[in-house]
């Protein structure tokens, strides 16, 4: 779930990570939460509908979904990505990311990334108001479908106000726990409300996580790779959230709403 956007976009200093050759390309990777079946006044939800329409208008355009791992390994000069590359996330591991996301991802041969987590797998979420959480069979059954799974702490708690022991807990121990219980690897991390400075992405790093996940950002970094979250806007706006220049558009849109709020809704 997002909070609030961060401003230090690089790792270990300013320098603006490029792709092999000096090419900059930016991926879209799209992160979303919660799907309904019908409207839901929440941000972070959206309708079965249009989230079956957006797969459709992705799968018509040519678009190929890649994780967040393939993103930092093409960054780290790896293996070269499809031309419309795309990835596809979600948070916190509802079970209609499992119920209802599924069925629609396998149809349209698309893949994605649930970032769980750990230590409230089949409860009920706590950091917004309680809903249903995937429980270890059915993020065992994501991860035979295809899918991947990766770490959205213990607790879902801003991992900027922890302690150096707490952070570690969060980070470190939420991938040995998943790792433990469902005996695959988990390769990378979502920031909890996409909060985090440069102690968390090290600490990322030092995990031994491949990437790390963030908000929207002008700049990827392989610790805090940019995502948009696609809210339940209009088709027409799903198509803008995909340009390369979504991420310099929102961040006018930021600035302009301190500067000016009367302008702007």
């Amino acid at each position: 779930m997002a909070r609030r956007a961060e401003s230090s976009p690089m790792i270990g200093g300013s320098r603006r990570l490029g792709w092999p050759g000096g090419r900059r390309l930016r991926i879209p990777s799209l992160m979303y939460h919660r799907l309904t079946s019908h409207p839901d006044p929440h941000p972070c939800s959206m309708v079965l509908g249009q989230f079956r329409s957006q797969l459709k208008i992705l799968r018509a355009l040519g678009y190929r979904t890649v994780s967040p791992r393939d993103i930092a390994r093409a960054l780290r000069g790896g293996s070269p990505l499809p031309t419309r590359a795309i990835s596809i996330t979600f948070d916190d591991g509802y079970v209609d990311t499992f119920t209802a996301a599924l069925p629609i991802l396998k149809e349209f041969g698309f893949t994605a990334v649930c970032y769980v987590v750990a230590d409230r797998v089949g409860q009920l979420s706590d950091w917004t108001e309680p809903a249903p959480l995937m429980g270890w069979p059915e993020i065992r059954e994501w991860l035979a479908a295809g899918m991947e799974v990766g770490s959205h702490s213990r607790t879902h708690r801003d991992l900027t106000v922890l302690s150096a022991v707490e952070l570690q807990d969060e980070v470190a121990g939420s991938r040995k726990l998943l790792e433990d219980r469902l005996g695959s690897t988990v390769p990378t991390f979502a920031y909890p409300f996409t909060v985090h400075g440069p102690r968390e992405r090290e600490a990322v790093e030092a995990a031994g996580y491949e990437a790390g996940c963030a908000g929207v950002k002008l700049h990827d970094s392989i610790f805090a790779l940019s995502r948009v979250e696609v809210a339940a806007n209009s088709l027409s706006w799903f198509l803008i959230q995909l340009f390369p220049v979504y991420p310099e558009l929102h961040h006018l849109y930021v600035l302009s709403r301190r500067r000016a709020p009367w302008l702007l809704p």
